[in-house]
């Protein structure tokens, strides 16, 4: 069960299949028509903001040829070098992410968005203090880093400071309301507090801005088996998630005591899915032993 949708660079696609990213300098420079440098300016800008375009729409090899088409028109572009550390990040790699961004603190007009790369590419690591202190940094420099404010979020989650995790996201709300993955998060804070009702809410928004995130609907399922609504948890799972449904909300149903509706839960996920067996056999495991906990000593289960 992956309950979260933690965004590296908008809402994170696949990383499998992309394309690798050349050595810059191996960058050769075509021969093209002289431009003026006001026009070369204007050029890099206007690829530099269909890069994160392309990176927003999950095509990362369209953003990394982007990248190298403003190396053509500028080899020392600070910001293709950027660029490259977020492209990184998509690609799952960490380790040349954190150089990159690293390399581009002492630029000031990035200072920000560095330690923002940093916080997250540390966070990915699960170096999750070290991730706060850039998170901390890049909102300290700039205030509209909604992605740094996420990643507070995260981190605030993890220690249970539940009001500082609560008010990270909400800035990061502020900033982008039409990212579905930060009310996600958020619902499963709320989630996490026994919110449920609450974090339903947030779920169901996220679901409003993309209907197919699926990790939402899980976590929907969730709530509802936590308040008991088994029968609504259930409700229009396809048969290819049927078996994982049953199997998360009859381990609900054994936290929270409800050992007859658990063990049903159980067994029709075995039914439903051989490939389920060892998993919903090792809850059926869990099961009895929490059974044997709750009866008093000489005493034997009623069948």
């Amino acid at each position: 069960m992956t309950p979260r949708l933690f965004v590296f660079c908008f809402c994170l696609a696949a990383l499998a299949g992309c394309a690798s990213t050349p050595d810059d300098k191996a960058v050769k420079k075509p021969t093209a028509p002289e431009v003026s440098g006001k026009q070369k300016k204007e050029q890099e800008a206007r690829f530099i903001k269909d890069i994160y375009r392309a990176l927003e729409e999950g095509n990362v090899a369209t953003a990394d040829a982007l990248r190298v088409r403003v190396l053509y028109i500028n080899p020392k572009s600070v910001e293709a070098r950027l660029a490259r550390g977020e492209i990184f990040l998509r690609q799952a790699r960490y380790g040349p992410a954190m150089e990159t961004f690293k390399s581009l603190v002492k630029e000031e007009k990035l200072l920000a968005r560095s330690y923002q790369g940093i916080g997250v590419a540390r966070l990915q690591q699960g170096r999750r203090a070290a991730a706060k202190q850039a998170f901390d940094k890049a909102v300290s420099l700039d205030g509209g880093l909604w992605r740094a404010w996420n990643g507070l979020g995260y981190f605030y989650d993890s220690v249970k400071d539940w009001k500082r995790a609560q008010q990270s996201y909400n800035r990061a709300l502020k900033l982008r309301r039409d990212k579905p993955a930060l009310f996600n998060n958020r619902g499963f804070s709320k989630l996490m507090q026994s919110r449920y009702e609450d974090a339903i809410v947030d779920f169901r928004a996220a679901l409003k801005l993309n209907p197919l995130l699926k990790v939402t609907r899980m976590n929907i399922r969730l709530a509802q088996a936590w308040l008991g609504r088994y029968v609504e948890a259930i409700a229009g799972a396809s048969k290819q998630d049927l078996p994982s449904v049953l199997n998360n909300i009859g381990y609900i149903a054994m936290i929270k005591g409800e050992y007859a509706a658990a063990d049903a839960y159980f067994s029709r996920a075995m039914q439903l899915s051989p490939s389920f067996n060892e998993t919903a056999s090792n809850n059926l495991q869990k099961l009895e032993a929490f059974k044997s906990q709750s009866r008093p000593k000489g005493t034997k289960e009623k069948r």
